[in-house]
């Protein structure tokens, strides 16, 4: 058989040869690039001359775009591809392209032969073959045109086979290839190519894997190279095939906790022992899984049921899961039950009761379970060490809270969660010095610690930290979260720092981080506590999603800015589309009527916290008081603050100061005197509305009896404090009072200047106004025209150049 099949085959050849043939020469090319254009996977017929004769090449000889390549070796006709190039009657040209054709069918020819007279491992044989990617795109066209030659039927099909099968061969080949190549390129996603492609990580592929690594033997680079991809791809699968087990398995737990729990209490026991005939162990495993699937109390209490009745002894890690889902589902009163009941707990069932109720903000009673579980001579762990850090930052306990960072210092446990947590702890009490101590001690950091330390310099007024924090943070690589731009852009809005500000908002629209409606309504803040409401105002119209805080943040930007007619507007179009309205809208609302006289919407927004219960908060109550007597409706500002079940010092002061400005000076000494009998301490601004009542009625004694406990409270340093003492000295006539306080004020601003001048005026001390002027303007204070016509009007007929600029002390010139 050996003889006629070589004979048949060469046969076969010589005939194809024969298939080129003379043929007159065309008049013309046409251009290759519209050749190509009119169809890019065929080569058209065409002409090419040497100098005896032209060989017409049909165009079915070339199957695909790929013959392009091995065929431009003896081709100059690239067009437009290749610039200047054409298509030449060449006669090398010519003669390089029917060489190198023929001997491409030569090595088309001798791999049949092979193919199909020796045994070989075809697939091993295509890797290792070098000419094969070469002559590839036309091995498939030149088997099919050889099979259209032979007449033998058996030759022909064995050839057609042979093509089929080479043929499956080859695009199983290059899908393994393409599949390398796409790890290579992305070897850190491993795991999600297999999830996508697990189909194509066959036995087939891994052989093929391990052939190229054989075929590297002089390249031991490559080699090793080749090697760990298959390693890797190895543990990929198996890792992929453990989840997916799992996953199946988890899946038939759910089908039998649906078929068990929706059961009769009296069958379910019947069917859990079902469970073992078909090898599916009803084991403290498979409860845990069932425990995580339940979604109310009552599927809790009906597993909980069921472990009671077929486990004869507690099991501490049933216990455990059990208390998690009562805690999960808020059930603190029987996972506490569960607590009780085991007799063996270890460190998870401490943690997990600890943290129960510290989530349900029975702070106390979970600091009672930890002295317990510190008597019982429970070990801690990490996630211990966690729970109680953010305990002792709940209570705002230091010692204890530096207690267990000792402790930890100590311990093995340490880790970037144990570490995120004391930074946290030191951050809620307030020691942020502290809190970097920790944070420059963290031997890893992540995006959550970064996080923590700008909110805390964000909350506690260090917005300069804050800022630089989050350029640090960018320096090192971190990306930051909607969190950190949020505690960042409340930074920059806390310390009008608006360049900072906007060069944060444009690394959000260039996706910084995802940009969401919590960053569009701390862009809203920022831009509104900077006093840009135009671009408060544009953001705030570029939002697509909006929340209650959207509205408020532009609502009281606008209030505070002095819009208070567009922050009622605002609120009308709130109310329109039927938005949450929270107490923080409510305030900013009656502080936006308070500076627009706004009474009739102010009363009506009073009607309507009358109506959402929200008149019990002290906040809003102190806010009525002053919104009333900003609009000189006393009657109302005293009904609600009779109303109010707790007064601070903010709604006193708020009565008193709305008092002393409606001429009503004896109500607001009298409120005053309440204040302190309710044992409300007053605060400097409380102090200067009392002091400004005391001048008004000229009442000196009442005066100095204010005076006397404001020296006893941080107040007495207060500017504006002394500024009102020097106001009402001055106008009950006790200049030399007024001049004491002055000249033993720490700090003075213009306010105290200016008091202290027109008290000398007003008292006929001409010559002592016009030296207190030349000090005020000595130390950088500009004399407005009020204070300098004043002035003059005081002095009468004493000229400047009588003033001497002598050393003597004002107050011997006022004694004298």
């Amino acid at each position: 058989m050996e003889l006629p099949l070589r004979t048949a085959i060469l046969h076969s050849s010589s005939s194809l040869q024969q298939r080129f043939h003379t043929h007159k020469p065309t008049p013309e090319l046409p251009s290759p690039f519209s050749l190509f254009l009119a169809n890019p996977l065929r080569l058209p017929s065409s002409t090419f001359a040497s100098k005896d004769q032209q060989h017409y090449f049909p165009a079915k000889a070339t199957g695909t775009r790929a013959v392009l390549n091995p065929i431009s070796k003896g081709l100059s006709c690239t067009g437009a591809f290749c610039g200047d190039s054409s298509c030449d009657d060449d006669d090398d040209d010519g003669k390089g392209f029917l060489d190198n054709y023929e001997m491409i069918f030569r090595d088309c020819d001798k791999l049949i032969e092979s193919f199909m007279l020796h045994e070989t491992d075809w697939r091993k044989f295509l890797i290792l073959n070098k000419k094969w990617s070469n002559i590839r795109p036309h091995f498939f066209r030149h088997c099919q045109d050889k099979a259209d030659a032979i007449d033998n039927p058996v030759l022909k099909n064995k050839l057609l086979w042979l093509r089929k099968k080479l043929k499956e061969i080859d695009e199983e080949l290059q899908r393994h290839n393409e599949l390398i190549l796409m790890i290579k390129e992305n070897p850190s996603e491993i795991s999600e190519i297999v999830s996508r492609s697990r189909r194509d990580f066959t036995r087939e592929f891994f052989t093929h894997l391990h052939t190229i690594a054989e075929s590297s033997v002089n390249n031991l680079e490559t080699q090793n190279d080749f090697a760990k991809l298959r390693n890797m791809c190895l543990a990929a699968v198996k890792d992929y095939d453990s989840a997916m087990e799992s996953i199946e398995a988890l899946n038939a737990a759910e089908l039998n906790f649906q078929d068990v729990i929706k059961s009769p209490s009296d069958t379910s026991c019947w069917k859990i022992d079902n469970l073992g005939e078909k090898n599916q162990c009803f084991n403290p495993e498979l409860v845990a899984h069932w425990l995580q699937l339940c979604y109310n109390v009552e599927e809790v209490r009906r597993v909980h049921a069921i472990v009671l009745k077929c486990f004869r002894h507690s099991n501490t890690y049933i216990d455990n899961n059990l208390i998690c889902s009562y805690l999960r589902l808020v059930e603190l009163d029987r996972a506490r039950c569960v607590f009780d009941g085991m007799p063996r707990k270890n460190t998870v069932t401490w943690t997990a009761i600890i943290d129960g109720y510290l989530k349900c903000n029975l702070d106390d009673e979970a600091f009672k379970l930890f002295q317990d579980s510190v008597k019982h001579g429970v070990p801690a762990n990490s996630k211990m060490f966690v729970c109680i850090m953010n305990l002792s930052g709940k209570r705002v306990d230091l010692k204890l809270g530096k207690q267990i960072h000792a402790r930890i210092l100590k311990s093995r446990w340490r880790n970037i969660i144990v570490d995120n947590a004391v930074v946290h702890f030191y951050a809620k009490c307030g020691d942020i010095s502290s809190a970097f101590r920790a944070f420059d001690c963290m031997t890893e950091r992540d995006v959550i610690c970064w996080t923590t330390m700008i909110t805390a310099c964000s909350q506690q007024g260090f917005g300069y930290e804050a800022m630089l924090m989050l350029s640090q943070m960018l320096g090192e690589g971190f990306f930051p979260n909607e969190y950190t731009i949020c505690s960042a852009l409340k930074a920059c809005g806390e310390n009008k720092a608006l360049k900072f500000g906007t060069q944060l908002h444009g690394a959000i629209i260039k996706n910084i981080c995802k940009s969401d409606v919590f960053i569009g309504t701390s862009l809203v803040d920022m831009y509104a506590k900077c006093g840009l409401m135009v671009d408060s105002k544009g953001v705030f119209d570029r939002m697509k999603i909006r929340n209650t805080a959207t509205w408020t943040s532009i609502i009281s930007g606008y209030a505070r800015n002095g819009f208070g007619e567009e922050a009622i507007n605002l609120f009308r179009l709130m109310e329109s589309k039927r938005i949450h309205v929270n107490k923080l809208t409510v305030l900013s609302v009656l502080m936006a009527c308070g500076t627009t006289k706004a009474l009739l919407i102010g009363r009506e927004v009073h009607a309507q916290i009358i109506k959402r219960i929200f008149h019990t908060n002290m906040y809003i109550g102190s806010t009525l008081v002053w919104f009333y007597c900003k609009c000189k409706e006393y009657s109302y500002a005293f009904k609600v603050l009779q109303h109010m079940p707790l007064r601070d010092v903010v709604s006193w002061t708020a009565i008193i100061s709305g008092c002393a400005r409606l001429g009503l000076e004896l109500e607001a000494l009298e409120f005053l005197q309440e204040m302190m009998e309710e044992g409300v301490l007053p605060n400097s601004y409380t102090y200067s509305s009392a002091l400004k009542a005391c001048a008004e009625l000229e009442a000196p004694m009442l005066g100095k009896l204010i005076h006397s406990y404001a020296s006893k409270s941080p107040a007495s340093s207060n500017v504006f404090v002394n500024s009102a003492l020097i106001y009402m000295y001055s106008k009950c006539g006790y200049v030399a009072d007024a001049f004491q306080v002055f000249d033993n004020m720490p700090e003075k601003n213009l306010v105290s200047w200016e008091s202290m001048i027109l008290a000398y005026a007003w008292n006929g001390h001409a010559r002592e106004a016009l030296k207190l002027v030349h000090r005020m303007q000595a130390e950088g204070f500009v004399v407005d025209d009020y204070i300098h016509t004043t002035v003059v009007s005081a002095c009468g007929g004493v000229e400047h150049v009588d003033i001497h600029q002598n050393s003597e002390s004002s107050s011997y010139y006022l004694h004298s």
